[in-house]
Parts: C-alpha cells; structure tokens; sequence
C-alpha cells in the first residue's frame, strides 16, 4: 500500500477515535461554542427521516433539510426509505427534528445560536433563527461517523453560536472573471463552514462584470463579453439565500476604474483612450521590487473625476439600479489604492481642492467618500469602503475594511466605524493555513474590541492569479481555518488539530462537489499528456507556489502577453495547493519519530523517503516531453538528493557513532539550497529533513516576508 494511503488511513481512524472517545473536537469545523460528549451513539439506519417544527412555513430551511438528508443519503448509501421531507413528515416520527423559532433572511447581526442534542431518543435541534438551523444541519453532517460499514451520531449535546457577526469570503471576479457555477460551488463550500457573507468584487480596471440596463456601455466595453447577465445575478443570489449566506456587491472607485473609463471616459480625471486591462503597463522587464514599488506609487493611474456634478450623476442612477438587484444592506465601494497623481496632475481638480481647502489628495478622497456614502444612504444602502476611505471626517456609519495598514483598525474604531478584518486573511499571498488561524491582529483582539468596533472579517481571494481553472484549489480548504477563527471561540487555538481535521472537511468539500482536489489532478493530467500522473504528483505534492507577493510581482514584469485575460495559469506553481496534505503528514512521521523513535514513524519515514529518492528516475520522460514540467526538474534534483540525506540521516542516528558537527553543517548548507525557489515553487519538506539531520525539528515560521 503506497505511504499516502496509509496515512489517509491513520486520519480517518484519528477521526473515528476522536468520535469514539467521545471527546475533544472530533472532525467538527468551526468547533462549537460548548460540546459535552456522551456515552452512547445513535445509529443511522434506512428508515432515517426528519421533520420541521417553525411557526410559518419556511421554504428555506425545507430546502436545507433535502440537502442534508441527500448528503446524508450519498454519504451512507443506505437509500433511505423518505425520498422528500415534506410538511407530511411529524415530529413523533421523526429521528431528527428541527425547531427554528423564528423565519430570517440571510443578513449579518442575525441569532445564530443553536442546541443540537443526541441521545437514544433521537435527534433534536432547536435554532432560534432559518439561519441557525441551517449551521446547525452542518454540523450533524460533520458528527456523521462510518464505524465497520455502519454509520452513527455519537451522544452529545452542544450548543453553538457564532463569535463574530460578519464572517465573509471576497471573490474578485474583475481580474478573471469567474463562471457562475464555479460561484455557486464556493457558496456550498461557505456555507459548510458556516459562513455567511459572499462579497463579490465585480469591477476593477480589468473587468466590469455586471449588466447594468441604464449605463449599457459598462458591459459593452469594459469587459471583453465576460459579464453576469442580472438574471445570473438574481441566480446567485437566491443560490446563497437558500445557504444563509448575504450577497455584498463592490464597485470599485475612484481608482481601479480602467473599466468603468472605458464606457464613460468623460468620468476620468485624464482625457485618453481607456481599455480594460492592468492599471500599470510599464512595469515590463522591471525585476526589482523596489523599482515596481516606487512605480506603482508615483504612476498616474485611470481616476474618477470626483469634482465634477455629473460624476454624482450617474453614480446615483447606477446606484439606484444596482440597489434593487442587490437586497443586501450593504454596497462596497472600494477606495484602496488611490495614489492621487492622477488629480493632482489635473489643473481643474488643484484648483478644486484649494479653493474648498482640501490640503492634498487624501482629503479630497474623503469628500469623495463622504458624497458616495450619502448617496447610498439615500437609496438606503451602507458604505463599505477598503481602509484608505478612512479620513479625518470619514462619517461613522461606514463600514471599514482593514486589509494592510494595522493602525487602521486603531484608527477606525477611534473614529466610531464598525470594521471588518481582512488583514492576514488574503489566500492570494499563499500563506499556509496555520499562518492565516494564528493572525496576529485577530487573535490579539481584546473583548472590549471585538463587542464594540468588530463586526468579523473576510477571507480575500483576488484573482491576479487565480481563475476559473484554479481558484477552488487557492481558496479550499485553508478558508475553512479562517472561518474557524471567525465562528469559534477564541481559546480554539490547536494548529495540529485544525489540520487534522482541516483535511476531513476537505475531504467532505470534495464529495460535495467543490473543484479543489479535482482541479489540481485533472492539471496535472494536462501537463502529462493524459499519461499516468503519480510520478509528477508525488513530487508536485510536496510543492507549493512560493509565498507573498513574489508571484504577482513576477507576473507584472514579464510581457503583456503573461497578464491578458485569456492567459492561461497552467504552470505548475498555478497548479498546486498552497498547504500540502503530505507535507503535513510527514511531518508529524518526523516529529513522533525524533520524540520516541517508534517502529511505526521509522517504518513510515524510511518508505516516503524511498519513495522520494526513486521518483526522479521515472520523471524523466516528462522532463523530455513538456516544457512546463521540465521547468521544475531542479525540484525533482533537490527531493531526490533531500530523501538520500534524511535516509542517511536515519542511518546515522542509528548507529552508535552519532554524525559529526562537519556532517550536519554540511547537509545543512546543502539543504539551504534547496530552500530557494524554482519556477514559483518551493520545495516544501525542507524543514522536516533538516529535523532529521540535526535531530530536532525546528517550529514553522509565524508568518513569511510578503516580498
């Protein structure tokens, strides 16, 4: 049996243990507020069924129920006897009943709060809202367990709410845009872990993706055809309200508007010819990072004209129109990375500013901010905006969203505005899911903050790099710890028990239909011509893309053509997962060998690394064949040469005549090698073999350079 399969095995007995033994966290993701276990389980048979107990019928929470009960029925292959739960099911008859005491709509500062209790006489979860029945549902699918081919609930009570209100995913479909299908499997996925608020970034300078029926010129030309009709939209956003999730609309301004400029040039505060695409075009060939920096803050980029009366204009219509197809509270406006050059260039806006005292661009930004967050108010709407909206009279009823500048949750609730955090929570500079469940500006947040200004956080998933073909693999399923640590009380702090069970839910996602496993194997399949892919998947599954920004900074040096829309991310760095299953579990092989040297690690480790050590040979022929996979044939140098080191390592420690401190620095500096990346790719088991040669595994990194 391949090494991988065996320690699949040893997770799902790990699962069912934590079941049995009717403690701890068991495969539950988020972890609940409060859990008692209790002797006993509940066995789920063919005649399974479940009735709702609410005051009006409620067609949301019967919608949730046959999901559940299908899944349920997938999941056990029992074909259950009920095929629909309907009103004619009673609770006296049923095994599960479900009790929400009062009818909501998706919306975010709703009572979420549920009691689920297991025990010989059923199944019973009692929801104060169609929303917390619904996470209520999910977490009877998680407590599910497979014990010899039968199937149980372990006795237990529980009782869950969440910790924060707001518990969001962005998806920027602006940069790639992203088919409604592929958006519709990530609402499944959120609303899984309990999550509640997709907020959609529809226009940016690359894309303007939704109809608008009074301004048609936005669709027509800024967005290359790529665009959500409004019945797609209306599509969506029932798709969500069914899930308990609210549907956030953004439109970016006064910068990130190339696309807006398209359609409406007499909008920019510069006369020109505008196309969608990158705000910045001459960062071609620039390699230093210093070089794009300055560049990026010292280049006029594609501006509204915020002095101007009809700006205001047709913002207010086209808010007028976006507010009936959007029913969300909410409308997020953008205003992030503005570097005012374009106004400040502008004869008219200078003179604009001195005469109304605006000292520099800044504050001319938040007039503009205060004129967008009136309108909206007025088509009762309110104001998102990303943190640079904050100004020293930014109105108190916006709502801030912190993504860069730590101070700014300092300075927005210093100024009364509610916030949201999406700071350490960006999946588009690759940090693995550890570095996101340990952020510190969220785990250091004091209680007083968290009542009072926080109103949660979003995961961010911007789309530089990331497309229809990849972007579940970018997201899933590191978005499921950040949605732990925006439903779960904040002492769940267990990074190894958030993987164990990370990788159960990702399992689950997958058997659900999300794309994040199938998409990554049906790559790899491309990349080998259809051949057999376990020699490139061994060692693709050990690498991950390389962390921060380094990816999208390379990707603004190289020509244009590496930046179109239709660019294809097909290289093996846009392929494979940001936190690798193996990886994790060798480690764990690593750490329980160097802490008891057990028969089973050593067996274990000697095996993987075997296996590492013979792969390059078979690799060869795809070397030969495809200039995308010869790109990482130094990896395939480096885990050949990294597997014969900590084999020898083994062998050493073995021995009586332990290695030599010339030995270990040695295979240390040739490990440090191996460190660098290759082709956007790390080698990512470095650490656990330089374990092994210096016989003490050193702790992950907090967090890693975004440059």
């Amino acid at each position: 049996m391949k090494l991988k399969s065996v320690l699949l095995a040893v997770n799902l007995l790990a699962d069912l243990f934590y079941v049995k033994a009717q403690s701890g966290t068991a495969g539950l993701l988020p972890v609940p507020s409060e859990i008692h276990w209790n002797n006993g389980k509940y066995p789920v048979t063919a005649c399974f069924n479940l009735a709702l107990k609410t005051e009006k019928y409620d067609s949301v929470l019967y919608a949730a129920a046959n999901r559940f009960f299908q899944t349920l029925n997938r999941r056990t292959a029992l074909y259950f006897n009920t095929e629909y739960i309907t009103q004619a099911i009673k609770p006296d008859s049923a095994n599960l009943v479900v009790m929400a005491h009062s009818l909501s709509v998706a919306d975010v500062g709703l009572d979420e709060s549920y009691r689920i209790e297991i025990n010989s006489r059923g199944i019973r979860l009692d929801a104060q809202s169609t929303e917390g029945a619904l996470h209520g549902l999910e977490t009877i699918l998680q407590l599910v367990y497979d014990d010899g081919g039968r199937f149980y609930l372990p006795y237990v009570t529980m009782v869950d709410t969440p910790r924060f209100a707001w518990r969001g995913m962005m998806i920027d479909v602006a940069r790639h845009f992203i088919p409604v299908q592929v958006i519709k499997r990530n609402l499944d996925a959120m609303a899984s872990v309990k999550m509640n608020v997709l907020h959609i970034h529809l226009s940016d300078d690359e894309g303007f993706r939704v109809e608008s029926k009074r301004f048609p010129l936005l669709q027509a030309n800024g967005s290359n055809g790529q665009y959500y009709s409004q019945a797609e939209i209306k599509d969506i956003i029932s798709y969500a309200r069914l899930r308990g999730i609210m549907v956030v609309p953004e439109f970016d301004m006064p910068g990130h508007t190339t696309s807006w400029l398209a359609a409406y040039p007499w909008l920019a505060s510069a006369p020109g010819s505008y196309v969608p695409g990158p705000r910045f075009k001459n960062l071609k060939n620039t390699q230093n990072i210093g070089e794009i920096m300055k560049m990026i803050n010292s280049t006029p980029t594609p501006t509204m004209d915020p002095t101007r009366d009809s700006t205001y204009i047709l913002l207010d219509q086209f808010f007028d129109e976006m507010s009936l197809l959007f029913p969300s509270r909410y409308v997020h406006v953008g205003f992030d990375e503005n570097n005012g050059i374009a106004w400040m260039n502008n004869p008219s806006i200078v003179s604009f500013m001195k005469k109304n005292g605006f000292a520099d661009a800044h504050s001319l930004q938040g007039y503009f901010a205060g004129r967008v967050s009136e309108l909206l108010a007025q088509h009762n709407k309110i104001t998102i905006g990303w943190e640079e909206i904050l100004t020293g009279n930014t109105s108190k009823n916006i709502l801030v969203q912190v993504w860069n500048d730590g101070q700014s949750l300092k300075r927005a609730s210093a100024n009364g505005n509610k916030v949201i955090i999406s700071k350490g929570f960006y999946l588009d500079q690759f940090m693995p899911a550890y570095v996101c469940y340990n952020n510190d500006i969220f785990s250091s947040l004091s209680i007083d903050q968290s009542a009072r200004f926080v109103m949660g956080a979003e995961a961010a998933m911007w789309t530089e790099a990331a497309d229809k073909s990849n972007i579940e693999t970018r997201i899933w399923p590191r978005a499921a710890a950040i949605a732990e640590r925006m439903w779960s009380p904040a002492r769940i702090h267990d990074v190894e028990d958030l993987y164990r069970r990370l990788y159960i839910v990702n399992r689950q996602l997958d058997e659900n239909g999300l794309d994040q496993l199938g998409s990554y194997e049906r790559n790899l399949r491309r990349l080998t011509a259809g051949e057999n892919i376990s020699p490139l998947k061994m060692l693709t599954d050990v690498l991950t893309p390389v962390k921060g920004y380094k990816k999208l900074m390379a990707r603004m040096a190289k020509p244009a053509s590496y930046a179109y829309q239709t660019t294809p991310l097909i290289a093996v760095s846009d392929i494979v997962p940001v936190d690798s299953e193996t990886k994790r579990a060798f480690r764990k092989l690593v750490e329980d060998y160097l802490n008891s040297r057990n028969a089973v690690s050593e067996t274990g480790l000697i095996k993987q690394l075997t296996e590492w050590r013979d792969n390059a040979k078979d690799l060869q022929i795809y070397f030969d064949r495809s200039e995308l996979i010869s790109q990482i044939r130094q990896q395939s140098d480096h885990l050949h040469e990294a597997a014969l080191i900590g084999l020898e390592a083994m062998d050493k420690n073995r021995s009586p005549n332990k290695p030599s401190q010339e030995w270990i620095n040695e295979k240390m500096r040739r490990l440090d090698e191996f460190k660098k990346s290759v082709a956007e790719t790390n080698l990512d088991i470095i650490p656990e073999i330089e374990g092994l040669v210096k016989q003490q595994l050193a702790a992950e990194p907090a967090t890693y350079p975004p440059f």
